[in-house]
C-alpha cells in the first residue's frame, strides 16, 4: 500500500456489508453478545487473511508463552524479577493502560485494535471497572476463546470481543473514548500503516486519547544485506508485512489529526522478557515430539519460531530498530 497521499478524511460515507447492511453502527449502551461475520462477507484483505492464517496455526504456541493469554511481550520495572515472565507481561498492560490516560470514576469506551485472545481488554477492565472494552480480531477461534474467557473472569457484561478488520471497523464515527493497539499495527500495510491510522482517527472522538505499542524501524534507510535478510525472515515469520517505520507513522498520525505527545524508545524495557523466547522455544518442541514423535510443526509455525530468536538480532540493532510506545489524542 502506498503512503498516505493527502488530508485524512474525517467524516466518510457508512461502509456497507456484501449484505447491503449498514456496517457502520453506534455503539450499543449495552454489549450484546457478538453476532458472526454474514456468510457472504467479502473477503479479507491479503494482510487480513495471512493474519488469521497465522494465528489460527500458532495458538498453541502462545498459550505455551503465556498462561494469562497475553500474546506480546512484557515490561521490566526495577525490583522486578527478571525470570518471571507473566508479571512482566501484566506491567506491558499496566503501562498502556496509564498511555491512555483514563478518567477516573467516569465511564469510557476503549476500543482495543487486534486483541487477540482478550488478555490486555480483561486487564484494563478490572483495572477499571467503570470502562467498557471491545476487541476486534479477523480470527473466529480468538472471538469464540476470547468472549468464552471474558465470562470465565465474570467480565462478560464490559468486555467482548468481535470478528473485525481493524481497517475496516463496524463502528460509528467518533465513537470511542480511547483506542489502543499492542503489538498489532505491525500487520497493517505500508510503513505508515495509513489504513489502519484513518480508521483509529475516524472512530476516536475529539480529544480522545490512543496509544499504540510496536517495534518500529528506526529510519527508511536500506538496511545492510545481512539484516535486511533477517528482517524479512522476521516479518515473514509474524505475518507482518513490515513494520512500521517510525517518521512516516507518526507523519500519517499528524495528517489525520491525531496528535502524539509521547514517543518512547522502551526496548531495554521490553528486553528482559525477550531473554524466556528460548525456553517457550524448547518447550513447544517436546509438546510436539511428545505428541507426534516428529517435529511436523508446518510452516507457520516453524516460522512463529524461528522469528523470535532473529528478533533479537534485529532488536539488537539498536540504530536502526526499536521498541516504542507512542500515545496522545485525536484533535479537538
Amino acid at each position: 500500500m502506498p503512503p498516505l497521499a493527502g488530508p485524512c478524511p474525517r467524516d466518510r460515507a457508512p461502509l456497507r456489508l456484501a449484505s447491503g447492511a449498514a456496517a457502520r453502527v453506534s455503539w450499543p449502551a449495552a454489549m450484546p453478545p457478538p453476532a458472526p461475520a454474514p456468510a457472504d462477507a467479502a473477503p479479507p484483505p491479503a494482510a487480513a487473511a495471512r493474519v488469521l492464517e497465522y494465528y489460527a496455526a500458532t495458538a498453541a504456541d502462545y498459550r505455551t508463552w503465556s498462561p494469562g493469554s497475553n500474546m506480546h511481550f512484557g515490561y521490566y520495572r526495577r525490583g522486578m524479577n527478571p525470570l518471571r515472565l507473566e508479571p512482566m507481561l501484566a506491567a506491558m498492560n499496566d503501562e498502556l493502560i496509564q498511555a491512555l490516560h483514563l478518567p477516573g470514576g467516569r465511564p469510557a469506551r476503549v476500543l482495543d485494535l487486534g486483541c487477540g485472545l482478550g488478555a490486555t481488554a480483561r486487564h484494563l477492565a478490572r483495572r477499571h471497572p467503570q470502562v467498557e472494552v471491545t476487541g476486534v480480531t479477523v480470527v473466529p477461534t480468538q472471538v469464540r476463546e476470547g468472549n468464552r474467557l471474558a465470562r470465565a473472569e465474570g467480565l462478560g457484561e464490559r468486555v467482548r470481543v468481535v470478528q473485525a478488520d481493524y481497517t475496516r471497523l463496524p463502528f460509528a464515527d467518533r465513537s470511542v473514548d480511547r483506542a489502543y493497539a499492542l503489538e498489532s499495527a505491525c500487520h497493517a500495510e505500508g510503513p505508515d500503516k495509513p489504513a489502519f491510522v484513518r480508521e483509529l482517527a475516524r472512530v476516536l472522538r475529539p480529544g480522545g486519547r490512543f496509544a499504540i505499542l510496536d517495534g518500529f524501524m528506526k529510519h527508511a534507510e536500506p538496511l545492510p544485506a545481512w539484516l535486511e535478510r533477517v528482517r524479512a525472515c522476521v516479518c515473514a515469520g509474524w505475518a507482518v508485512p513490515e513494520f512500521p517505520e517510525l517518521g512516516a507513522f507518526t507523519r500519517t498520525l499528524r495528517t489525520c489529526g491525531l496528535q502524539p505527545l509521547e514517543v518512547r524508545d522502551i526496548s531495554w524495557n521490553v528486553a528482559p522478557s525477550v531473554t524466556h523466547v528460548p525456553r517457550t522455544m524448547l518447550r513447544v518442541l517436546l509438546a510436539e515430539l511428545r505428541s507426534t514423535g516428529a517435529l511436523r510443526l508446518g510452516r507457520a509455525r516453524w516460522g512463529n519460531l524461528v522469528a523470535p530468536g532473529l528478533g533479537v538480532v534485529l532488536g539488537l540493532a539498536r540504530r536502526h530498530f526499536g521498541y516504542h510506545l507512542i500515545a496522545g489524542r485525536r484533535a479537538e
